[in-house]
């Protein structure tokens, strides 16, 4: 009997951690694609590019630094806004934002180094699917990309370039 119930045990197991798996890639896959939308709120505006955004449900965790109060409740204020989201959590902090000395011409061959790196980013770069300026450090994003993991990456990217100011990328499908 302890054979027969060893066995049960682990297949009950396993049809849990199936289940849990299962449901963890379909709720990532959503989580990703909220926090994508809420990015492409915030990085449009002045002062909010140094905010990650993470979404886990219907939660929206921000974390990061702004340069004041009024932009911190900005953020809770944009949050608010965006469908599906529930709960926020605004961990980020407050303080004085790096002063970049990087022209953009610097930024700019920052970001295309990284995006040659990165052989899907480049292939879809090649064949002009999506274009990248650099004004005044301000980014722009245009274009169309296959999905929203390509455009986060992107994002990524462009995002680790220090110096940029504001990224829109509201032209960008994905």
């Amino acid at each position: 009997m302890t054979s027969m119930f060893r066995s049960f045990l682990a297949l009950a197991i396993a049809v849990a951690a199936f289940g849990l798996a299962t449901d963890v890639q379909a709720q990532s896959t959503g989580d990703a694609k909220r926090a994508l939308k809420a990015q492409k709120l915030f990085y449009k505006e002045p002062g909010l590019i140094e905010v990650d955004v993470r979404a886990m449900r219907t939660t929206l965790m921000m974390t990061g630094y702004v340069p004041n109060e009024e932009l911190k409740a900005k953020c809770d204020e944009l949050a608010k806004g965006i469908r599906g989201i529930k709960d926020i959590r605004n961990r980020i902090r407050v303080r004085e934002p790096e002063v970049s000395t990087k022209t953009d011409e610097e930024l700019m061959a920052h970001i295309n180094k990284r995006i040659d790196q990165d052989e899907e980013l480049l292939r879809e770069k090649e064949k002009g699917k999506f274009e990248v300026t650099v004004t005044d450090k301000n980014v722009v994003i245009k274009g169309k990309l296959k999905d929203w993991s390509l455009a986060g990456s992107l994002l990524s990217i462009v995002r680790d370039a220090r110096g940029i100011e504001t990224i829109d990328f509201t032209k960008l499908k994905y």
